[in-house]
């Protein structure tokens, strides 16, 4: 009895009855190969397969008896055929010493696969990496790997898991290798996970692709079914998932992923040679040169599997690919280059012409990149280690060179091809080597240098449009839906609650007050934020909420900045963009040039570089804006010079606040947050500011604006806030009447209620310029205030009863104290460093006549609305 037979004729269930095991009706049950209180083994009776999601041992019937016998795999079917035959005479089974130090690969894949899965659900930024490939992240079978990943696994586990390259050992200690990366899962014909594939997620991380050690197994999305008629063959497991969640496609044809240009398998070829219906193979390969090559290759190989094949090939417009297809267009135009397809020729390589056969002999070889060859006349070269790319002033390579009459013979050295001396020198050293015209030589190196140049600009090219973000093309349906939220009444309140609905819990008003300050990236001249708060307050929390409300396109996020770095940015690279910092900490050297670039929109530096011969030259770097920059800080008092530039914000540090926040963490790991509506508004937002036009604006109430005298640097605030009133009014372009000046210049104007919504918004921020404490301890004197004003006479606090009703760091706490008194708002009258210091408040009422004097805005803004209803008054009728 073979095999196929005996596992198409045993039973799962018939093996567990016969160790006495039954499964629940859910297929569970307690595992026989580990401790397991609560049943973690799953029993598939579909395909007569297991799976235990505690150890991580999965497999079929006979493997199950293997496992339950301790015993090799030929007595496992011996003990196999007897459950299917009781007749079948029996043969001693013969223990085997179980193998402590690995489990099997698809043990540990599936731990990896229920492990990283639910890792998956569960973070937010490896969701929203799979839609901004437009893939939904419902239904995708990922998972995901983070830094914790595999802590709790055990060293077993763990080893195995080293061996297969799911981790690796750094500083003595084993970490995931696959850290931050999305993961793809390829199976064998069982359907069993058996290999992996990460794409890191990680914009600064070393590499984008990760795998496991060893050669490639498995097919993903799944091996093909047997009755499949046609097929397409796609380059990469992301493409292959594009084409598997459009549902006309995946209804009407089989989808297989090869593993890049080179990664048709012998595994895929195989299953694609038992496709006994098979009639047309369809190749939907990037629109490049690599993969116009690698299309015909691969058409070679199917035709030699199956000459009958039919084969064609989809013609993917240039510099794309499927999934690039599916992010700037409609679904449909995948489904229209299929239907477009084109056939490829059926003929063999001896039946073509030489035109056909192969490339022009005198054409650079980039296929490896690290080995790139050229062949002409009798000269044949290797470049090893590839093309520098950084130093477009040198040409410098590795270069081998041999004449083809003399293979045992070469010559090979570093040159640089720019250098004329070090080029003599090489065709000197490779004419005496080779016996050969030193003439013919120099010729031959000239056309190869034309070669590599040529090339080596495609290279920077593609580099360049890499770096550079494709920007969004909106579809009609989304366009409508932004142009009708623009028009919509309220649109500065509809905005607020979008923002809220978008994600943002609390902090209305700040979330608010950064998206504008965030719109004005748009203008000539843009408003900066900082935003204060202690450790752990949320300020990077509401920074990155507000910024996920912008186009991608728009927004750079660092951690670290040095001062050399902006200037050696590309020209227009900040240009129009926002300047994320998540903390100023890490950009403290940069700000002398980042202080330059917010005042300026643009810096320069006069350096010295070296031309092709090695002279010093001097050079100019420039770079220009206009850029918006923020940043979070725990330092109140250390950035005078960049606050002067900027709007301060300060977080919700109440304990109301913290509450709520609370709340919603433990309603999004319940699963009870609407993530995808939260997604719906972060898309809406950010097509807004995708349909908003350079329009100039002209506020004819600005003569009668001012600002509170208590304000200090009032010239540079004073700016900020009429540049506030400008940004509302910009928002509003598309409900406001477009007129035009003398000149005939288009405008529109601003009405009081933009000067409303930038009163609300900018009070808090006057009201910080205006105080002389620092936010952090202007909070701890009105707590303290309110702590004395609970006392009975006389209203004196001691530093012991601060410090057990506060529950602050004392070291904090006599820092704040000793600022307050050196200040004139408190005034200590005993006590001593034993008993506790004895403190009385004596400004009791300051803050609150700060405030008054900020009212000014308000007065003024009835003095704008009268005018404003003086001037549109409706005439009397006659």
């Amino acid at each position: 009895m073979e095999i196929r037979e005996i596992k198409s004729s045993l039973n799962i269930l018939t093996v567990l009855q016969h160790y006495n095991l039954s499964a629940n009706k859910n297929g569970m049950l307690k595992c026989p190969f580990h401790e397991d209180k609560d049943p973690s083994l799953k029993v598939y009776t579909d395909t007569n397969t297991f799976n235990c999601f505690g150890c991580g041992k999965a497999g079929d019937q006979i493997e199950f008896i293997q496992l339950k016998e301790n015993c090799c795999k030929r007595d496992a079917i011996m003990k196999a055929k007897t459950l299917v035959n009781p007749n079948e005479p029996v043969e001693p089974i013969k223990k085997k010493s179980q193998d402590k130090n690995l489990l099997p690969r698809i043990a540990v894949l599936g731990k990896v696969a229920q492990d990283s899965k639910a890792s998956f659900k569960r973070t937010v930024k490896a969701k929203d990496y799979i839609r901004t490939r437009k893939l939904n992240p419902d239904v995708l079978e990922v998972g995901y790997i983070g830094s914790e990943f595999g802590k709790k696994w055990n060293e077993q586990l763990k080893q195995s898991a080293l061996s297969l390259g799911i981790f690796k050992e750094y500083k003595q200690n084993i970490v995931p290798k696959f850290k931050n990366c999305v993961l793809f899962f390829t199976k064998n014909e069982k359907g069993q996970i058996i290999d992996l594939y990460g794409r890191s997620i990680n914009p600064n991380g070393a590499g984008k692709h990760f795998y496991l050690n060893g050669k490639h197994q498995g097919i993903y999305p799944n091996y093909p079914e047997t009755k499949a008629t046609k097929i397409i063959l796609v380059e990469s497991l992301i493409d292959a998932a594009t084409l598997k969640q459009q549902t006309e496609i995946d209804e009407n044809y089989t989808i297989l992923s090869l593993f890049g240009t080179n990664g048709f398998t012998l595994e895929i070829e195989t299953a694609i040679k038992e496709l006994k219906e098979l009639e047309e193979v369809i190749i939907f390969f990037d629109g490049d040169k690599a993969g116009n090559e690698a299309a015909i290759k691969t058409a070679g190989k199917l035709k030699t599997i199956n000459p009958k094949l039919t084969l064609s090939k989809v013609e993917t417009p240039e510099e794309e690919d499927i999934n690039s297809l599916l992010q700037g267009h409609e679904p449909e135009i995948l489904n229209h280059l299929i239907n477009e397809r084109k056939p490829i020729s059926n003929k063999t390589k001896e039946q073509r012409t030489d035109t056909q056969a192969a490339p022009e002999p005198s054409q650079l070889n980039t296929e490896n990149p690290d080995k790139i060859t050229y062949q002409e006349n009798q000269l044949h070269f290797i470049i090893w280690g590839g093309i520098e790319k950084e130093n477009i002033h040198r040409l410098k390579i590795n270069l081998l060179v041999q004449v083809k009459s003399k293979d045992y013979r070469y010559y090979q050295d570093d040159v640089n091809l720019y250098s004329n001396g070090q080029l003599q020198r090489y065709i000197k050293g490779a004419a005496e080597e080779l016996e050969t015209s030193g003439t013919l030589l120099k010729n031959t190196i000239r056309k190869l240098k034309n070669q590599i140049e040529s090339y080596r600009l495609t290279l920077i090219e593609e580099q360049r449009k890499a770096l550079a973000p494709k920007p969004y093309q909106m579809n009609t349906a989304e366009q409508k839906e932004a142009l009708r939220f623009l028009k919509a009444k309220n649109l500065v309140k509809n905005t607020m609650s979008a923002i809220s609905k978008s994600g943002l819990i609390g902090e209305q008003q700040n979330g608010l007050l950064l998206f504008f300050l965030y719109l004005s990236r748009l203008f000539e001249d843009p408003l900066h934020a900082i935003i204060f708060g202690k450790s752990g307050s949320g300020k990077t929390y509401l920074q990155t909420k507000i910024s996920e409300c912008l186009p991608e396109e728009s927004v750079r996020t660092i951690t670290s900045l040095t001062e050399n770095t902006l200037y050696y940015s590309a020209k227009n690279f900040w240009k129009h963009k926002l300047l994320l910092i998540e903390d100023l900490e890490g950009v403290y050297n940069a700000f002398l040039p980042l202080r330059e670039f917010m005042s300026k929109q643009s810096i320069s530096k006069l350096t010295t570089d070296k031309d092709a011969k090695g002279n010093n030259v001097q050079k100019v770097l420039m770079v220009e804006g206009p850029i918006c920059v923020s940043g979070a800080t725990t330092k109140a008092n250390i950035y005078e010079d960049n606050a002067n530039r900027s709007f301060l914000l300060h977080v919700d540090e109440t304990p109301n606040h913290a509450k709520q926040v609370m709340d919603y963490q433990r309603q999004l790991q319940a699963g009870l947050v609407n993530e995808s509506q939260q997604n719906k508004y972060k898309q809406l937002l950010q097509n807004t500011q995708r349909l908003l036009k350079q329009v100039r604006v002209i506020n004819p109430y600005a003569p009668m604006l001012d600002i509170p005298e208590c304000v200090f640097k009032k010239l540079r605030t004073n700016m900020h806030y009429l540049r506030l009133i400008e940004i509302i009014t910009f928002y509003h372009q598309h409900q406001r009447e477009v007129k035009t000046d003398k000149s005939g210049k288009a405008f529109i104007t601003t009405t009081p209620e933009d000067i409303a919504w930038a009163n609300y918004l900018i009070k808090d921020s006057l009201l910080r310029k205006s105080d002389e404490l620092g936010g952090q301890v202007r909070h701890f004197f009105e707590s303290l205030k309110s702590f004395a004003d609970k006392k009975e006479e006389p209203k004196t606090i001691y530093a012991k009863e601060v410090r057990e009703a506060f529950r602050m760091n004392p070291m904090t706490i006599n820092r704040y104290l000793r600022e307050l008194e050196s200040r004139g708002y408190i005034q200590r009258n005993g006590g001593n460093r034993k008993t506790g210091f004895e403190y009385e408040i004596k400004a009791w009422d300051e803050y609150e006549k700060l405030k008054s004097g900020i009212d000014i805005l308000d007065e003024i803004l009835e003095k704008v609305k009268m005018k404003y209803n003086s001037q549109n008054k409706p005439k009397a009728q006659v």
